[in-house]
């Protein structure tokens, strides 16, 4: 599917083949195993009775290097089989997981050294039987450190067994959140709305901002720093959809939304979307004239990977 005829930009990233940016960047890595990633695997709960496995995949070479897309371990085809669940009764029963289908299209990720690419499992939409089996018998969760395509290195002795006990109640991580700061970090960055269920920012920007790219580089920090205090249960994979008229911000599927497009005004106040996974920047997507694509990260040394 076209980026142009996607409504949500959080799904507009997974294009097939590669994608030419200014930069120069190249999309098509090598395969290269002499290479390493540091993996590390946790379970979380972001709300109620919601169970998520986040991975983290952190470049621990002294160099550069690039990875692809299509090879991440929690992207389908490759989740399948990675996660191993069973059920804690007499006979470690295995517990089914659903697949889901999909494939995803080459696209490079350059990781400097210390920059992680991450991603989540949601076991409930995996495992429909999941808040059962925990109230009945309790469930262990296994995984492994290894992948086909690419050289992951697991902490020596780290157990890669996680367990959640017979009828945990599922009770939400707490975190400690500064809502004062976050509001000011939503003034700093024209934060408008995070639709609900989504990693996803709409923000007012001027056009003024999104053609001057040393400005989007300071805005995406800022960015990146709401994203790390005030949304942690997110990973840093996040999108930004940047709309020029705050009314108009919203998913182009939405009536509302088309009831604007059709009208010519969703175009043109749609002026830029960003993935901080793929470290993608797309300019003025709805104008033939002005559109590009640059690729931006918003890693910073000093500030470490989540």
């Amino acid at each position: 599917m076209k980026r142009m005829l996607c409504a949500l930009f959080a799904f507009c990233v997974w294009l097939p083949g590669g994608l030419s940016v200014s930069t120069g960047q190249a999309v098509e890595p090598e395969r290269e195993f002499r290479t390493s990633l540091a993996m590390d695997v946790f379970l979380k709960k972001p709300a109620g009775r919601i169970y998520e496995i986040h991975v983290h995949l952190t470049n621990n070479n002294p160099e550069p290097i690039t990875v692809n897309l299509r090879d991440l371990p929690w992207l389908p085809p490759n989740d399948a089989g990675w996660l191993s669940a069973f059920r804690m009764d007499a006979q470690h029963s295995p517990i089914q997981q659903d697949s889901f289908p999909g494939k995803f299209g080459s696209q490079g990720i350059r990781l400097v050294p210390g920059e992680s690419v991450q991603g989540k499992l949601v076991l409930n939409q995996r495992m429909p039987t999941l808040l059962e089996d925990v109230r009945l018998f309790g469930v262990r969760l296994e995984w492994a450190c290894v992948h086909p395509s690419l050289h992951l290195v697991c902490k020596r002795d780290a157990p890669r067994t996680m367990l959640i006990p017979k009828d945990d109640p599922g009770e939400p991580d707490v975190y400690a959140v500064d809502e004062p700061a976050c509001r000011r970090l939503e003034d700093a960055i024209g934060f408008i709305e995070v639709p609900q269920g989504h990693e996803l920012l709409f923000l007012l920007t001027n056009e003024s901002v999104m053609a001057d790219l040393e400005q989007l580089q300071a805005l995406l920090y800022q960015v990146d720093d709401y994203v790390r205090q005030c949304r942690p249960t997110w990973t840093n994979s996040w999108a930004v959809d940047f709309f020029a008229e705050e009314r108009i911000a919203g998913f182009l599927r939405d009536q509302e939304g088309r009831r604007y497009f059709e009208k010519g005004r969703w175009q043109r106040a749609n002026i830029g979307q960003y993935s901080s996974q793929i470290r993608t920047l797309y300019r003025f997507p709805w104008s033939r004239k002005k559109a590009d694509a640059v690729y931006l990260s918003v890693y910073r040394e000093q500030v470490g990977s989540r």
